[in-house]
């Protein structure tokens, strides 16, 4: 059975990529499951400011927009597997509302 390679399918972003990985991982290096609410939302505030600032440093991601750079960010996180999803997007809205 020979397979068919999508060409219609969206390449992925390769700069926006790295964003992801470097805040997966960069993420996983900082965090740990057991963290309470209150420090999860200033944890991810500092984290979120600590990722614009390194995004800004990227002159690969210079045109990027900052909801681009945003998602890939909360992508790297909420694939890091340290926090419960629901709790880092609870926090997330309180963040950002």
């Amino acid at each position: 059975m020979i397979s068919t390679l999508d060409t219609n399918a969206p390449v992925p972003d390769q700069y926006l990529l790295k964003m992801k990985v470097w805040s997966q991982r960069t993420w996983v290096a900082r965090c740990d499951e057991h963290i309470p609410g209150a420090s999860l939302e200033a944890r991810l505030a500092n984290f979120l400011h600590e990722a614009f600032e390194y995004a800004h440093t990227q002159p690969d991601l210079l045109d990027k927009t900052t909801a681009q750079i945003g998602e890939a960010v909360m992508a790297g996180i909420l694939h890091s597997e340290t926090v419960p999803p629901e709790e880092l997007q609870a926090a997330l809205h309180k963040i950002t509302s």
